[in-house]
């Protein structure tokens, strides 16, 4: 298993999200309707990309990571060593095999990236989320929750 690039981003997630779109898909649009599952998965897959849901926090740490097959997968945020709070896997495809990141007050992709590139147009993801427990009072500072992302090659949603 080896891992074959990653990157860490500080963000804002607007409306409580944001989007891994694929880089050539321009009828790229999330929902404006919330289902159980999706309030539940904190997830929806589009027929293209993904959409992920965070807590009340605004500010984020977002580590996407992709890997040549399914990495070994941590208890516990590396740095911290708090456990998870969240932990989804779901699939995903990405035509063009690449994508890069966006939210609701971003509607299109920055023209010069980020952009990452993947082997496969399908494949798995492990979101694992770490979020702030407990009350929030904007007035005092807090640590930013944590969102990592792992991508592998996997099969297609439709045959999972």
């Amino acid at each position: 298993m080896a891992l074959r690039g990653w990157a860490t981003f500080a963000w804002q997630a607007d409306y409580g999200q944001f989007y891994l779109i694929d880089r050539e898909d321009p009828a790229f649009v999330p929902p404006t309707e919330f289902t159980p599952e999706m309030e539940r998965r904190s997830l929806f897959v589009p027929a293209t990309g993904i959409v992920i849901y965070t807590n009340d926090c605004l500010q984020q740490h977002i580590r996407i990571s992709i890997h040549d097959s399914e990495p070994d997968h941590l208890p516990a945020e590396r740095m911290s060593g708090k456990p998870w709070t969240r932990i989804e896997t779901a699939h995903a495809s990405f035509p063009s095999q690449m994508f890069t990141i966006s939210s609701p007050s971003m509607p299109d992709p920055l023209p010069n990236g980020p952009v990452f590139f993947l082997d496969t147009a399908d494949v798995t993801l492990r979101i694992s989320w770490m979020e702030f427990q407990g009350s929030r009072d904007d007035s005092v500072p807090c640590d930013p929750d944590v969102i990592e992302i792992a991508f592998w090659p996997g099969a297609s949603r439709l045959n999972s």
